[in-house]
């Protein structure tokens, strides 16, 4: 019955506002380390309701959850700081998570974590996203350097479209049982990417002319809203990336269309509105992803859980560190110590775990669909509780702190 799980929808939103509000009272840590500790819980005692009731479908994380994410993230990112560290976000995002995904998908086949090598490099696929948010928050809080900033949200912000990018492809290559090549891959990532930024690019120049001759900050935000899943389903219909498409177009709007056709009140109509729905989908991903978790069977080894962080966190090292270096010998020096911000600040949160709940319970997966759910949520709060609780005290080791 749809009464019943809109009801069911609501108490998961009531619980994920009660959650926000005991972080803000006990401790002035992010309240997504909460939510993740709460998305534990749900699974590990079996509390809420069965996931079937919630009326829950695959393609609602991937055509409703992840739209208004990527919107939001590109609509605040400024264009000219991020031309300004173009090489650096650009070699961590794109080969970066290339290679990131290969070493993530070798390591946890070769430890033994996951047996089938197709799955595994799957599974490298979605755990490689990083999410800056509590970073970004501890930037604020310390007094960080502009360009750091500008390489951790650039970075998170291309990562989560390569990601998500290379995670479609390797699915759908896995579903259909077709042999995998990487000659046609790299063909299919370069064509979807290219066309899904060309597509956004042109639907956000229409928004924003049209948006010129507009002086209605309601109007205005319904609009991006719609720019926001249009490009998206638009790209997505025409077997390109919606999710390139989709920040492309929040790019387009965030630096053209808030500098030369919004009004003070229509910019702050348009982030709150965002904000808002960026709070909401964050908390239902985190309680979803607890009521997945109540499916996985008790003899999943834990193992293949310390396997996957282990992997995750070789390979980011691996992939920070390496292009960090090449790019100090070719171009502008940068201080080394911002090598171990980018290294323990890779933090993975929203876009691995709308990934996860995206996996189809079909062919091949129906084996290790359990396996990838538990592996990946344990990268995910390791990275969000232990990560984040002590990137503040290492940013004030390395002297970041008023930089």
């Amino acid at each position: 019955m749809i009464e019943h799980a809109v009801g069911i929808y609501i108490g998961l939103l009531l619980l994920a506002c009660v959650v926000a509000i005991v972080s803000k009272m006990v401790t002035h840590l992010p309240y997504t380390i909460f939510l993740t500790l709460v998305g534990l819980l749900i699974g590990v005692l079996g509390i809420g309701p069965e996931i079937e009731k919630t009326g829950f479908g695959y393609h609602l994380i991937f055509f409703v959850f992840l739209p208004p994410l990527l919107f939001q993230g590109a609509f605040h990112m400024n264009l000219n700081s991020l031309l300004e560290q173009f090489w650096p976000i650009v070699c961590l995002a794109v080969p970066g998570v290339i290679v990131s995904t290969l070493l993530v998908g070798g390591l946890v086949g070769w430890l033994g974590g996951i047996s089938s090598m197709m799955v595994a490099i799957l599974f490298g696929a979605l755990i490689s996203p990083t999410d800056p948010v509590s970073v970004l928050s501890l930037f604020k809080e310390v007094g960080a350097p502009k360009d750091l900033k500008t390489i951790v949200e650039g970075e998170s912000l291309f990562n989560d479209a390569t990601g998500v990018v290379l995670f479609t492809i390797l699915l759908k290559a896995l579903l259909s049982g077709q042999e995998f090549g990487f000659g046609q891959a790299a063909y299919e990532f370069v064509k979807v990417s290219v066309g899904g930024l060309l597509l956004g690019a042109v639907l956000g120049w229409i928004v924003f002319k049209i948006m010129r001759h507009i002086e209605d900050h309601l109007l205005e935000n319904a609009l991006c809203l719609v720019l926001a899943y249009g490009s998206f389903w638009l790209a997505e219909v025409m077997h390109l990336s919606g999710v390139i498409g989709t920040v492309m177009a929040g790019l387009m709007i965030g630096n053209y269309g808030r500098r030369l056709s919004m009004s003070v009140k229509t910019t702050n109509t348009v982030e709150i509105f965002f904000e808002s729905i960026g709070f909401l989908i964050n908390s239902l991903l985190f309680v979803l992803i607890g009521l997945e978790l109540r499916e996985v069977p008790a003899n999943i080894m834990w193992m293949t859980v310390f396997v996957a962080i282990a992997a995750m966190l070789i390979a980011r090292a691996a992939v920070s560190y390496s292009f960090y270096w090449l790019l100090n010998q070719v171009g502008t020096k940068r201080p080394k110590r911002w090598n171990h911000i980018l290294f323990w600040g890779g933090l993975r949160g929203s876009i691995p775990i709308a990934l996860l709940l995206n996996l189809p319970n079909e062919g091949l997966l129906v084996t290790w669909r359990p396996v990838l759910l538990l592996a990946g949520f344990g990268c995910v709060f390791f990275s969000l509780v232990v990560q984040g609780i002590t990137m503040k005290p290492l940013m004030l080791k390395l002297g970041i702190k008023g930089e």
